[in-house]
């Protein structure tokens, strides 16, 4: 039985952030090799994705539900939580990177703007 935890929660949610990063920033390439299917789709999934994203920033005040669940999780592991976004954190911890808590709600919305404005001039 999989028992969900806050390194589970994470791995998720980098694979998650991940995958939505490299499919928005791929999305003109995917539109000029499948334009129908691009078409049909695209505007659907990805305001669909981005209006998930402010809903869940509203519910939870502005934080992600993802880094939620993941200091919840380590709460109850008796771990350190966080606080801030898991960008800032993990992109620093990991990259090196010093980000701010602006980028970190500007950059998930502005990498969805790619796929959507694909849609229309393409």
């Amino acid at each position: 039985m999989f028992i969900m935890g806050s390194r589970a929660t994470l791995l998720f949610h980098s694979i998650f952030f991940f995958g939505l990063t490299i499919s928005c920033f791929a999305s003109p390439f995917i539109a000029l090799t499948y334009p129908q299917a691009f078409n049909a789709y695209s505007l659907w999934v990805f305001v669909g994705i981005g209006i998930l994203i402010l809903g869940s920033w509203y519910k939870y005040g502005g934080d992600c539900p993802l880094t939620v669940w993941e200091n919840d999780f380590r709460k109850k592991e008796g771990r350190p939580v966080y606080t801030g976004s898991c960008i800032v954190l993990y992109g620093k911890k990991w990259f090196g990177l010093s980000l701010t808590r602006q980028f970190s709600s500007i950059f998930p919305i502005a990498i969805l703007l790619i796929p959507i404005l694909t849609r229309f001039f393409i």
